[in-house]
């Protein structure tokens, strides 16, 4: 394992990170589109800065917790090869917590987007009106986050154990 010997390679190497996240974990890819599809669903409708922000704050408090439960299972996987009690449980509470942050997500979703349900496609007509170049960039941004959830190159992934059952 290499030290960052300066900022740049820091960076570098946290972008690594994110790229590892994205590329082994299937529910980092679904929180990645979901957020991008949130967000241009959020500049459609024209939230409220407090409420953007709110969504916002959410999105980022999921993913830094998926990134988390990653980290929380590749160090159980190092420091436990073989199955334990505790190694599930560290691995079963960081799961916890993703699941956690993404409920309280989803709540926060519900209480800013039902009420104007109604309103996305006279929204997304004013949007279309007064910024129709922008709005085809958010929407070819949308399709090409899209194709980068889908077809981003997969790596092997640490495959999550089972306990074995006695025979």
């Amino acid at each position: 394992m290499k030290r960052a010997s300066n900022l740049a390679e820091s960076f570098r190497f946290a972008f690594q990170g994110l790229l590892y996240a994205l590329r082994t974990q299937r529910n980092m890819r679904l929180h990645f589109f979901t957020a991008t599809l949130v967000m241009a669903l959020g500049w459609t409708m024209q939230l409220p800065r407090r409420e953007f922000i709110a969504v916002l704050t959410a999105i980022m408090v999921v993913m830094v917790a998926e990134m988390v439960n990653t980290a929380i299972e590749a160090a159980v996987d190092l420091a436990s090869p073989s199955l334990h009690p505790l190694a599930q449980t560290a691995k079963d509470v960081a799961a916890g917590a993703v699941l956690l942050a993404a409920m309280g997500a989803l709540f926060l979703g519900i209480w800013v987007f039902l009420p104007r349900l109604s309103q996305i496609a006279p929204d997304f007509m004013v949007r279309w009106n007064h910024t129709p170049g922008v709005t085809t960039m958010v929407l070819a941004g949308l399709v090409l986050v899209l194709g980068l959830v889908l077809w981003i190159p997969k790596s092997q992934s640490v495959q999550r154990r089972r306990p074995e059952k006695n025979q």
